[in-house]
């Protein structure tokens, strides 16, 4: 079987926490980070799937080679794609490691 790591990124505490223990459901190789990751720590965790809490940098999401999800708690936010509860976390970390 093979061990999925996933980076949980995102500048709000609280989110990035919350959302770290809805993917320990499904690993226990979990890396929350608070903040904008460089390249250096990117490569140290070299994550499998990233989960990106939003509101981030603009077109952060554009510099990353991994899988990704968009997590947001904002339901106005328009034109982006994302997932904003456990069970559409949970369907999408699947889909992501299936792949």
């Amino acid at each position: 079987m093979q061990v999925h790591r996933i980076m949980i990124i995102g500048s709000n505490v609280t989110t990035v926490q919350r959302v770290s223990s809805y993917c320990l459901k499904k690993t226990p190789y979990i890396f929350p980070y608070y903040g904008v990751p460089t390249d250096e720590e990117m490569n140290l965790f070299a994550p499998n799937i990233i989960v990106l809490c939003l509101p981030l940098p603009e077109n952060f999401q554009h510099q990353i080679c991994q899988p990704y999800i968009l997590w947001s708690e904002d339901l106005t936010l328009e034109g982006q794609s994302f997932v904003n509860s456990p069970t559409d976390l949970y369907d999408l970390l699947h889909e992501v490691v299936q792949a």
